[in-house]
């Protein structure tokens, strides 16, 4: 694994914004680290790359432990924050003359390739770019060394679409040869490359898996009864917010193996129905997640 983390935590005062997150990314994974703001995505990210440390727990970067990462890791991580500070008084081919230096693995064509491509104009200076210019900036600085690793926080937030797309055709042309570890809102645009996702709610995490995996398992289900029914006691945990409506049935099937196994499982409750399964998006399974978190929290309190 290029990131492994076991039972790690981070603590604000009183208030824990990590806790116990046991996390595995595998090497080339294009991998989502998805979640509500305020789940502690930010957080995990600054404790892996050691801009804070974790109160317990440990968690390993390239092999090392992340709070002795040297100089030479960092060769090979690449970081793009939304709220990362640039020199405003460089212009950008300032900016690149002086980065280039930094890094034995430096590729100017790459860089030249990627400037091209994402517009970005040589004699402007950092100071005067809109949000998406100065994240399609670092997006290249953070690609152009041709890092193992890249860690991308919230890359995406408040760009237009056009600029999104632009960033993420950037970031596809190095999937390949390097392991991302992505948090986004825009889940639309980075669900056809992503390989991995994990969840994050208030500071846990709730599951890791292949986005493949995720796909498979969760149904959107609509049923229709042969006569009006009420909804029973025993219905299976792996069904999300099932409602009857008259002669209809809706929930999400979080578990979903075959039509078969869910053909008989409606047949033993309501007896004879017709029903759609439909594969989800990972928005709308991002949003089921949440509402379903938020909905356990408020019966713990």
């Amino acid at each position: 694994m290029i990131i492994n983390t076991t039972n790690v935590c981070k603590r604000y005062g009183k208030v824990e914004v990590v806790r116990d997150l046991s996390l595995q990314v595998p090497e080339g994974a294009a991998f989502a680290l998805v979640g509500t703001n305020g789940a502690g995505k930010t957080s995990t990210m600054r404790m892996l790359l050691n801009i804070i440390q974790p109160d317990s727990g440990t968690a390993t970067v390239l092999g090392r432990d992340s709070r002795s990462l040297q100089p030479q890791d960092f060769r090979q991580i690449g970081y793009v924050s939304e709220s990362q500070m640039l020199p405003e008084r460089l212009t950008i081919a300032q900016y690149f003359d002086y980065l280039r230096a930094l890094y034995p693995n430096w590729d100017k064509g790459l860089e030249k390739s990627l400037r091209r491509h994402l517009d970005l104009p040589a004699d402007r200076a950092l100071g005067k770019l809109s949000h998406g210019m100065r994240m399609k900036t670092v997006l290249v600085a953070g690609l152009a060394f041709r890092p193992r690793l890249l860690i991308l926080d919230e890359p995406l937030s408040g760009m237009d679409t056009l600029t999104r797309d632009e960033v993420v055709e950037g970031l596809l042309e190095q999937a390949d040869e390097t392991t991302i570890l992505i948090s986004s809102h825009e889940l639309a645009e980075i669900e056809f490359f992503t390989s991995h996702i994990a969840f994050m709610d208030k500071g846990r995490l709730h599951f890791q898996e292949s986005i493949e995996s995720l796909h498979a398992r969760f149904r959107d289900v609509h049923v229709t009864l042969s006569a009006q029914k009420q909804l029973p006691d025993n219905c299976p945990e792996s069904w999300f917010f099932p409602e009857i409506s008259g002669h209809s049935l809706r929930f999400i099937e979080s578990s979903f193996e075959n039509r078969q196994r869910l053909m008989a499982q409606l047949n033993s409750m309501f007896g004879a129905v017709q029903f759609t399964a439909e594969a989800m998006t990972l928005r709308e399974i991002s949003n089921v997640l949440i509402r379903k978190t938020r909905l356990a929290s408020r019966d713990l309190s």
